[in-house]
């Protein structure tokens, strides 16, 4: 949106041009277009010393009319040179200054154009505009090569940069879809172990954990770690432990009892195998907890109890030297049956 040409900008560029700041710099100070800048640009009063009064001669209807109409082409000859040479930059030093001459030369003749009083006079400036107009022509024909070639290297600079952009949103893309992968892995094989529900339960409950939670630059990333987390708190599990910070997995984990009874007693199958294959003579202890696990009233009941037993498990797996994995690859290929 075009600035709002007030009082404070007007003064602005009052200030820019008793600092002998050209149209142009101050445009580009300002933010203004430079024919907004020439529009309140002020025109310079000098004062002019007071001469005799001489008789002025009287000219003719056709002197007047040829007088004006040749000081007014000229001022617009005048004025079309000044918006060629601020419509573009000297791109170099040397041609800058060279610029900035014929900027002065155009100032001077639009000076000694306003004192013309006669039709030979405008012709004398008529003649300096022609040369002006030769200098200028010339030093456009250097500026514009330059200024394209700086364009050019502006517009490939800004291609490189936006490729530069498009393939690190690439590579975040595809770091972000190896962290999910990965997470999803060790959240599948964490549930294995610590609910031993079904694979395709299991991503369910990752899947209902990803639309609730997480963080705000990566929501799925950040909920496959709380997820993560929360299998990681349940794997260390005692059994005089309160699950409160276990209530997310905790309900996700009801949720899916409730009205699953098969589900339930595909893990109480497991449970089972694994008090097999775990729990020697001596661990009475273990299997009393075992038959209070099966005797659970409600199902938040029964999900904290198979934490709290399938930690023990792991632990004590662990000090027996028994192969988890290798146990949880019997509880994948062996059919299980309510």
């Amino acid at each position: 949106m075009p600035k709002v040409i007030n009082k404070d900008i007007i003064d602005k560029i009052a200030e820019y041009v008793t600092k002998d700041y050209s149209i142009s710099a101050t445009a580009r100070e300002l933010g203004l277009d430079r024919t907004t800048v020439r529009k309140y640009w002020p025109s310079e009063q000098k004062p002019k010393e007071e001469k005799a009064k001489q008789p002025t001669p009287q000219l003719s209807l056709e002197e007047d009319f040829d007088l004006r109409t040749k000081k007014k082409e000229t001022e617009l000859e005048l004025e079309n040179l000044q918006i060629k040479l601020e419509d573009t930059d000297g791109e170099t030093q040397d041609l800058e200054a060279r610029r900035e001459v014929i900027v002065e030369q155009i100032r001077v003749l639009r000076e000694k154009l306003d004192e013309t009083e006669s039709v030979t006079d405008v012709d004398k400036v008529q003649e300096l505009a022609a040369k002006v107009k030769d200098d200028l022509t010339a030093l456009l024909a250097q500026i514009e090569p330059l200024r394209k070639q700086r364009e050019e290297q502006q517009e490939k600079e800004h291609r490189e940069l936006e490729e530069e952009e498009r393939k690190k949103r690439q590579e975040d893309i595809a770091r972000s879809d190896r962290i999910e992968r990965n997470l999803r892995a060790v959240s599948l094989s964490g549930f294995a172990w610590v609910f031993p529900c079904t694979r395709e339960q299991a991503e369910k409950i990752v899947n209902k954990f990803i639309f609730k939670v997480g963080d705000v630059e990566d929501p799925i990333v950040g909920s496959l770690h709380m997820v993560n987390k929360q299998l990681s708190i349940a794997a260390q599990l005692k059994w005089e432990d309160d699950t409160t910070d276990l209530k997310p997995l905790v309900n996700e984990c009801v949720n899916l009892l409730d009205g699953n009874g098969e589900e339930k007693q595909r893990i109480v199958k497991i449970m089972h195998a694994r008090n097999e294959r775990i729990l020697i003579p001596s661990d009475e202890d273990m299997r009393r907890k075992f038959v209070d696990l099966l005797s659970a009233e409600t199902n938040e009941e029964f999900v904290k109890m198979v934490l709290k037993f399938n930690a023990a498990l792991g632990r004590l797996a662990e000090e027996r030297f028994i192969d988890k994995e290798e146990l949880l690859r019997k509880e994948t290929l062996e059919p299980v049956v309510a």
